[in-house]
């Protein structure tokens, strides 16, 4: 297999680690936290005490469907009556409460008396490590090389979550320190794949190769019904355990196997080798720029690149809402348990899989056979991208307590966003792919305040009231406009062509003012001297 699938293969999987780091917290605050006592009768959540009145509206002699919709509910609460059951016996034999006695017991399972502030502060702790930490991500991968960014990283990363339990035992605030290192350690992983990308991949299999950044995506999948059933059949501590444990083994294969460039890597061969600086000639330098280098003023006042960052804003605004806010949604608001919300919430992120895989297989082939400039291409991918998921939040927020349907419009919205692929996942490699880490890094960094904002909010609109239905739909309105928003800017002002500040200056020539000025000076003198 050619050593370009090898290092694709492993930034999927550095990906899928990142994205479990991630992910720990929004699933297991909800089994970690004991719930607020909340009055049913005003708070208009989904819960299924009223399935008989429910039955006799369903049921029509004339409509068979109906029939099934009551089986259904039926099912649902024998098996709430069955854990109602087995909650009171766990109840009767177990003290429910935590005490100063038990903070140290790692394996009590038992919640903690936390406020929804705190699981608010506790949800966006990751986001405040992870803003820096995709600027300090791209920094490191310029200055280092991307494998050993990840490597060191990852190592911290791991390590962190495995105790996370015990610093959850001594304070929350000791919990919630260790998530901001976490966040600012797993920032590194995407603007050094991207640094990656632009070494090893021909332009026109750039597409593809930043569709293994969707690892992340498919460790979503994975990790949301995998922590859920540890944390509801085991304890939630393990949920944090075993996730960590794999980590360490995935670290001892990155260090193997991954290599910064072709040129660098001792297991490639010439053939491949040539194949990949050859396709690269003209647009991506083999050596790495040094930071004298970079054109830090040009970048930061492109319209281009301005608008990237806005279109990028959007696309992860929808990104951290789906990842620290679903689980709530759908155990809260929808009434799921914790192992069936986990393996709602990960379906999703399995559509945005699927169609990113053929939004970016259809990139690749749009951009060989030139049917439309990359400009164009770009742009129109950002109605797949930001403005469909936009529409069907909105829809999701008016199903009710339709489980169904709302997971179905759920589905949507997040597969469509596989068109990011093609549209601001890809624009920083069109811009300057000598650079393109570092740009990454800049539009993480902006655009992963979304995941500081966003819990605050959730829990300030919908948490404090019991996560009513209603209250959603205001969630949902704010993530769709901001969603759209962010693509009429990029419509304006994004752009597919190389930049000229792509070519790496020289280190040994002063800057082209100071330079002239030097010119004129000698003149002026020779002019004296004559």
């Amino acid at each position: 297999m050619p050593m370009r699938i090898w290092i694709c293969v492993m930034m999927f999987t550095a990906c899928w680690t990142s994205y479990a780091c991630r992910l720990q917290m929004p699933i297991l605050v909800v089994p970690m936290i004991k719930e607020q006592p909340i009055n049913h009768t005003i708070s208009g959540v989904c819960v299924f005490d009223e399935s008989a009145r429910r039955r006799r509206d369903i049921v029509n002699i004339f409509d068979p469907g109906s029939y099934l919709e009551e089986y259904i509910l039926d099912r649902v609460e024998e098996e709430r009556d069955q854990k109602l059951h087995s909650l009171h016996r766990r109840q009767a034999t177990t003290n429910t409460t935590r005490t100063p006695d038990t903070r140290f017991e790692l394996f009590s399972n038992l919640p903690f008396d936390w406020t929804p502030t705190i699981r608010g502060q506790l949800l966006a702790s990751y986001s405040y490590g992870n803003v820096p930490g995709n600027l300090i991500g791209g920094w490191l991968a310029l200055r280092y090389g991307p494998r050993h960014a990840i490597l060191w990283t990852a190592i911290l990363s791991a390590v962190l979550s495995l105790v996370s339990p015990f610093l959850a035992h001594c304070h929350w605030g000791i919990l919630l320190c260790s998530r901001i290192i976490i966040g600012i350690t797993t920032g590194v992983t995407f603007p050094a794949c991207h640094t990656m990308v632009a070494k090893w991949a021909p332009p026109h299999e750039r597409a593809r190769f930043i569709w293994s950044l969707l690892g992340g995506t498919f460790g979503t999948i994975l990790t949301y019904p995998m922590i859920a059933a540890i944390a509801e059949n085991i304890n939630w501590e393990s949920g944090w355990y075993i996730p960590s444990l794999l980590m360490l083994v995935w670290i001892i294969m990155w260090a193997l196997v991954a290599y910064d460039s072709p040129a660098e890597h001792p297991g490639i061969t010439d053939e491949e080798k040539n194949y990949i600086l050859t396709a690269q000639a003209g647009i991506v330098r083999p050596e790495k720029p040094k930071w004298k280098q970079t054109p830090i003023r040009q970048i930061m006042t492109s319209l281009p690149f301005i608008s990237l960052i806005i279109c990028h804003f959007g696309n992860l605004f929808l990104l951290f809402f789906y990842q620290n806010s679903l689980m709530l949604y759908l155990t809260k608001a929808l009434g799921f348990q914790l192992t069936q919300g986990g393996a709602a919430a990960g379906a999703p992120w399995g559509a945005r899989m699927l169609f990113g895989f053929f939004f970016s297989w259809a990139g690749d082939t749009i951009k060989r056979k030139q049917v439309i400039s990359i400009t164009l291409l770009r742009k129109l991918a950002t109605i797949f991208s930001h403005f469909l998921p936009g529409i069907f939040l909105i829809l999701v927020g008016y199903v009710g307590c339709d489980f169904v349907l709302a997971n179905v419009f759920l589905f949507f919205a997040l597969g469509f966003n596989g068109a990011a692929l093609i549209s601001n996942l890809s624009n920083n490699q069109d811009l300057a792919p000598n650079f393109a880490g570092f740009l990454y890094g800049i539009m993480n960094t902006i655009g992963t305040t979304s995941g500081m904002i966003i819990p605050p909010i959730v829990e300030e609109v919908a948490g404090k009231y019991g996560n009513p239905i209603d209250r959603w739909q205001i969630l949902f309105w704010i993530g769709a406009a901001v969603c759209i928003g962010s693509m009429i800017v990029f419509l304006f002002g994004g752009s597919g062509n190389i930049q000229s500040w792509n070519e790496l200056r020289p280190i040994n020539r002063p800057n082209p003012d100071v330079e002239a000025r030097q010119i004129e000076l000698e003149l002026s003198n020779n002019v004296a001297q004559t």
